[in-house]
């Protein structure tokens, strides 16, 4: 067994434990549960983020191809939901979110034991991989936005039913899971938007051509982007709770159903190339 298969086996048995310690925290509150979760993940990304490098040194390039793709999308998610968990100390979303890393990553492992040479993208210029990169770190955000919306309005039905049991026992409160949504929408829309910038450049290097959107093939980016944008300036507005969540749903259903046009942009054809 060679390195890369360790460290793929090892990514997935300790993401694997943290998503046992989350599980038993969400189940039954204690601190030694949450800290087995929280730190199993931490070691978990660090372990990863040492097999994605090795991948960058052995390949001269990051790994944005499909074959890898679910993997990176897991490593980046594990950071947006560090970066809520740490800054609104709860640990009731590490339920969901570790097991779905754990999945992410599940689905590369075929592709990457027993493999030498990581199969790499025919675009190699640095605004293709910004943009890239931009854009899935915007959809990990989306998702966590989506999961702490999801949780939002279950816990509101119980509360408006009057039937107080097990989401209102386990998740936070409605401010908590309206913040969460909130941090991680805003995360998003920064860089789905740096990443529709990235995009024009890349267009405008390969094409001589700034405006692209008006293609067909980027109207699902767009629409999202509008999405989040109403549900930013609609905060602004005032808006709280349960239309906040709504809408970040319906933006999340939105990238599920533009993912396989989004996916062109991993593949050796793009729709930008000349």
């Amino acid at each position: 067994m060679g390195i890369q298969d360790s460290l793929v086996i090892l990514v997935a048995a300790v993401y694997a434990v943290s998503a046992v310690g989350y599980a038993a925290n969400f189940q039954r509150k204690g601190e030694i549960r949450g800290r087995i979760g929280l730190w199993s993940l931490i070691l978990g990304w660090g372990i990863h983020s040492t097999l994605l490098l090795r991948m960058v040194l052995t390949t001269g390039q990051v790994p944005l191809n499909s074959q890898v793709l679910p993997s990176l999308c897991a490593w980046l998610v594990v950071i947006v939901y560090l970066y809520l968990e740490i800054s609104t100390p709860d640990r009731s979303l590490g339920a969901l979110i570790a097991p779905i890393v754990t999945l992410l990553h599940l689905l590369t492992t075929s592709n990457l034991l027993g493999v030498d040479d990581v199969p790499t993208v025919a675009h190699t210029a640095s605004w293709f991989r910004i943009h890239v990169l931009a854009y899935i770190l915007a959809y990990a955000a989306f998702a966590i936005s989506c999961v702490s919306s999801t949780m939002y309005v279950m816990l509101i039905g119980e509360i408006q039913k009057k039937h107080l049991g097990f989401f209102y026992d386990r998740l936070p409160p409605l401010e908590t899971l309206d913040k969460f949504n909130n941090r991680a929408a805003t995360f998003g829309f920064s860089f789905l938007s740096g990443g529709i910038v990235a995009s024009s450049i890349w267009a405008y290097q390969e094409m001589y051509q700034m405006w692209v959107w008006s293609k067909p093939e980027f109207a699902p980016l767009l629409l999202t982007w509008v999405i989040y944008a109403a549900n930013l300036a609609a905060r602004w507005g005032g808006w709280r709770g349960k239309r906040a969540a709504v809408l970040s749903i319906v933006g999340f259903a939105v990238i599920i159903f533009a993912f396989p046009v989004v996916g062109v942009l991993f593949s050796g054809r793009h729709p930008l190339t000349p």
